[in-house]
């Protein structure tokens, strides 16, 4: 009887879907709103000439004028949204994989669970010649996602260099092997996101939510974590080279065989953390503690310990070092 019933539920809502309504189930597993139209043609004016935007798959909307009127959940698969102004756009579990979202404006826009792998967020555009050396970082083409929810998303791969993610929810989302160099994070939510093998260069993660987040093997070398909380985050084998986690929470993080030569962890809270192997040289400890944190084979050459808390609950000094 529950087979049956399932089966009837299922075979009405690929009904629905066929009816045009917005009853959709993405491969993420988010629902799309069962109730209303999907909106999929617009008109917008652009230098006094009327265009029009199709929204299906392989799209051609260069440009589109479409802020708070998009409401799509479907294949948008190598469509065309460059420039597009998406913001307020709901977007749920949409397959946007391979779509061109170079400059495009998604503030606020709802991806929950959408498929962004392969798609296209930041242009790199080489510099030969004279130019080389006094231009020698990449043009910006990442667009505004300030806020935008892109919890579940997959962003496995993509460029999201120089992008703005303040404030954005990525929590759940897979971002593992992305570049997010200069990326401003600040504040956003990445707890549990997976963030594996990824490159953060000089990225803005002031205040962001890192708990729970598995950054394996990524590079986070220059990055700005003040105050970020990396509660139970696996940064192992992880670049942290010059990274500032001044005020951080690393309470029971995994840092195992991480390279934080020249990071700063004045104030951290590392814990319970384990920094098995670890590189510490030239590290900053000021006021960190270190309460039953795992230092076994830790490189500790030219570290400042400062008031810093070791694992025993005692204060460092050169007679009791924090790492005997």
């Amino acid at each position: 009887m529950i087979s049956r019933l399932l089966a009837l539920t299922i075979t009405a809502a690929v009904a629905l879907g066929a009816a045009g309504t917005a009853s959709s189930i993405s491969t993420f597993g988010v629902v799309a709103p069962t109730s209303g139209t999907w909106d999929r043609t617009h008109t917008y004016s652009v230098n006094g000439k009327t265009r029009t935007c199709t929204l299906t798959r392989g799209a051609k909307c260069v440009g589109a004028k479409l802020r708070g009127r998009v409401k799509h959940h479907g294949d948008l698969r190598k469509a065309n949204l460059r420039r597009a102004d998406l913001r307020h756009a709901d977007l749920r579990g949409a397959n946007l994989a391979g779509a061109d979202l170079r400059s495009a404006n998604l503030k606020h826009a709802d991806l929950r669970g959408a498929n962004l792998k392969g798609a296209k967020f930041h242009h790199a555009v080489p510099v030969y010649g004279k130019k080389a050396k006094r231009n020698n970082q990449t043009p910006s083409c990442a667009p505004n996602c300030q806020g935008a929810n892109l919890s579940g998303a997959n962003l496995s791969s993509v460029n999201l260099s120089n992008a703005n993610l303040s404030n954005a929810n990525l929590k759940y989302a897979n971002l593992s092997g992305a570049y997010l160099n200069y990326t401003n994070l600040s504040k956003a939510n990445l707890a549990y996101t997976k963030i594996l093998v990824a490159t953060l260069y000089f990225t803005d993660l002031t205040g962001a939510n890192l708990s729970y987040t598995n950054l394996t093997g990524a590079t986070v070398s220059y990055t700005n974590l003040t105050k970020a909380n990396l509660t139970e985050a696996n940064l192992s084998n992880a670049n942290l080279t010059g990274a500032n986690l001044t005020g951080a929470n690393l309470t029971r993080a995994w840092l195992a065989y991480a390279n934080l030569t020249g990071a700063n962890l004045t104030g951290a809270n590392v814990t319970g953390a384990n920094l098995t192997g670890a590189d510490l040289t030239n590290a900053n400890l000021t006021d960190a503690n270190l309460y039953v944190a795992n230092l076994k084979g830790v490189q500790v050459n030219g570290v400042t310990w400062y008031n810093t808390k070791c694992p025993n609950g005692w204060d460092w000094d050169d007679a009791t070092p924090c790492w005997t």
